[in-house]
């Protein structure tokens, strides 16, 4: 509101009452506000929305104008008040009745509306606050001027009043004025909640972004080092071949130095020329040789003493005549002599039974001296002695063993990091076509009879390939130990401990081998399958002879297709029959473990220990094997001798199978 009309409203103080102004501001409210319902109540054509503003634009575009057009206003209003002011009331009433009545048709132009008059309410209150404090310095400086106290009291508790009489309405809210001051607050906090999620959203979206990038960065990141691991394998293959070359080379050069230590000790072997023949032989080295001389020696001077013995006997005998006394000298001296020669006869076997523990050790030493010495020379022999890669996998190393028509070579898997067994199986370029089929369908049955068995007392079978027309490859699982065969000769006798945990993990193989969908029989168990990893723990090998047993195989067992393969010493009675075709079951590999075992606890096999396999199969040796001898020494339980009878068993038919024999409280380490 202008200072013009506060200064109109301030000079109407002085002509008029000070109770007047209330009223004319209200009168002034009133049509303003009956002109504002008239406006709303109206309909509104369309060619009047342009042409008529609402009152919001109406109310934004009134300017009061100068104190004389003010004043002439407020002198109007005043003879209205004189005609016709109680109409005039009565109609602003009633139009801010039926305002209220269509509140809900029209509430947002009310809204605004009532803005509009607080807001001019509250530029009044401002405009009278601002002139009372404009008469009250005027006062001030017309007390000076001789003005009476006792008039500017009066005007002050006039302005007193009229402010009081105008703020007065203006502190009593409607309902309508606080129904919208709660939607105001509803609105604010709605906003602000908003507002709240807006930033949380904000930062969401930020923090997706970041991790968007993020992730794009990792995986940029893991790209460049799948490159980079691409671009480094060879080199790393390289490397790592190339340091395991230089560690077998060590190796081999190493085994050559002992052998040729050890054939000084232990012996060599010779070359003897007999006309066109060239055969080799066996020449003992110097520690057998002084053992040897030593112990001949030894016998020669028990032969001796022998002699003296029978000698002085012979003179006792044919003493002749004396006197007591001399002939109790005498006797008294043969006495001593004879017992000078009984201690030094013992004394002699006791040095020759120290000599013959050590002969015999050397004798092992030489018998491992001999293998290695044919380990070298095959290895030296062979087509892949120079450190190849097969398959760009498996790096070869040195040479473990050779049997038949197929190395084993110790290896490494480059892919894997790991020690394997890579079985090279040659077939001879003389053979006929027929039988390299034959051989190559044997192999691939076996390999697929192996490459499903996983168990923890069975050699793995890891894979299988092909080198060249004639050659092909099996990779098994490397066993850095000694196989039963290699223990065996070193010990040929086992503590009954040892070889009954031996023979329990050979028969948890052997059980789980009889508890799949299609039974196995291993049908050549033997020392030289059993291997040994760096633990100890025994592993079963070789699945070469290995038969399936089919679903509509009776009771009796399957026939027995391979009759004469397989070891001799260690096969039943029932795989020698020559009458009829055999008919066998995982009664054969109970067999062969009690063959084992035997061996184990007692240094030699039960049946044709000394015995060759030809003299074997031409004697019928096995098949006259009707009841097994136990030895008195050593020492062992009754228990295991009960159950090596009743794995030896001759009779089929009552010999128990694999499952049956498994129950056996021999094999069982449960306390009772």
């Amino acid at each position: 509101m202008s200072d013009d009309m506060m200064i109109h409203f301030s000079s109407n103080s002085s002509n008029q009452s000070d109770q007047s102004l209330p009223t004319k501001i209200a009168k002034l409210e009133a049509r303003m506000v009956g002109k504002a319902s008239s406006v709303a109540s109206t309909p509104v054509q369309p060619q009047q929305l342009q042409q008529q503003p609402t009152w919001s634009s109406i109310s934004s575009t009134v300017k009061f104008g100068p104190a004389e057009d003010l004043s002439e206003q407020l002198s109007s209003s005043d003879s209205d008040d004189d005609n016709g002011g109680e109409f005039l009331i009565l109609a602003n009433t009633q139009k801010r009745q039926r305002i209220q009545e269509d509140n809900n048709s029209s509430a947002f132009e009310h809204l605004e509306m009532t803005q509009e008059v607080a807001d001019v309410r509250q530029k009044t209150v401002e405009a009278v606050e601002t002139k009372t404090g404009v008469d009250a310095n005027r006062r001030k400086q017309g007390r000076g001027r001789g003005h009476s106290v006792s008039g500017r009291g009066r005007g002050s508790r006039g302005n007193d009043q009229m402010r009081s009489q105008i703020s007065s309405p203006m502190t009593l809210p409607s309902n309508e004025q606080l129904e919208n001051s709660y939607h105001k607050e509803d609105v604010t906090s709605l906003r602000a909640k908003v507002a709240v999620l807006e930033e949380e959203l904000r930062k969401s979206r930020q923090e997706a972004s970041d991790n968007h990038n993020l992730c794009c960065q990792l995986e940029k990141e893991l790209k460049e080092l799948k490159d980079y691991e691409q671009q480094m394998k060879p080199k790393r293959t390289k490397m790592i071949s190339d340091l395991l070359i230089s560690v077998s080379k060590a190796e081999r050069q190493e085994a050559r130095m002992k052998v040729r230590q050890d054939s000084l000790r232990l012996g060599n072997v010779g070359v003897i020329r007999a006309g066109t023949v060239i055969s080799e032989t066996w020449e003992d080295g110097q520690v057998l040789k002084d053992l040897n001389n030593h112990l001949r020696h030894l016998l020669e001077t028990k032969e001796a003493i022998e002699r003296q013995r029978k000698s002085l006997k012979k003179r006792q005998s044919d003493k002749g005549d004396g006197t007591d006394a001399e002939l109790g000298g005498q006797e008294e001296d043969f006495f001593i002599q004879d017992e000078i020669f009984k201690s030094r006869l013992a004394s002699i076997k006791r040095e020759e039974e120290i000599i013959l523990r050590e002969r015999d050790r050397y004798e092992l030493e030489k018998g491992r001296l001999i293998r290695e010495m044919k380990r070298i020379r095959d290895e030296d022999g062979s087509h892949f002695n120079n450190f190849q890669i097969l398959n760009h996998r498996y790096a070869l190393l040195n040479l473990l063993g050779r049997g038949g028509f197929s190395e084993v070579y110790k290896a490494y898997d480059l892919i894997e990091h790991r020690y394997v067994a890579c079985k090279l199986h040659g077939l001879n370029a003389q053979w006929s076509e027929d039988k390299k089929q034959s051989y190559i369908r044997h192999a691939i049955r076996e390999y697929n009879i192996h490459k499903t068995l996983v168990h923890n007392h069975i050699v793995r079978l890891w894979d299988i390939f092909e080198i060249d027309h004639n050659t092909f490859c099996t990779v098994l699982e490397y066993c850095s130990g000694k196989d039963l065969d290699a223990v065996l000769k070193a010990t040929p006798i086992l503590p009954e401990r040892e070889a009954r945990i031996i023979i329990v993990q050979i028969f948890q193989g052997l059980v789980y081998l009889n508890k799949r969908v299609q039974k196995i029989i291993h049908y050549d168990l033997k020392p030289g399958n059993v291997l040994f990893d760096e633990f100890g723990v025994a592993k079963v090998t070789d699945f070469g002879l290995s038969k399936i047993v089919e679903d509509d195989v009776g009771s009796q067992g399957m026939e027995l297709t391979s009759q004469g393969a397989g070891t001799y010493w260690y096969l039943p009675p029932e795989c020698f029959e020559l009458n009829k075709t055999p008919l066998i079951s995982s009664k054969v590999d109970v067999w062969s473990a009690g063959v084992l075992l035997y061996q184990m606890l007692f240094g030699r096999r039960p049946f044709g220990h000394d015995q060759t396999q030809e003299r074997i199969l031409r004697e019928d040796t096995i098949i006259k094997a009707r009841r097994v001898e136990f030895p008195s020494k050593p020492s062992v339980s009754n228990e295991a001798k009960d159950f090596i009878r009743r794995c030896l068993t001759y009779n089929q038919t009552e010999r128990p199978d694999v499952l049956t024999i498994a129950q056996d409280p021999y094999l069982t380490y449960l306390k009772k």
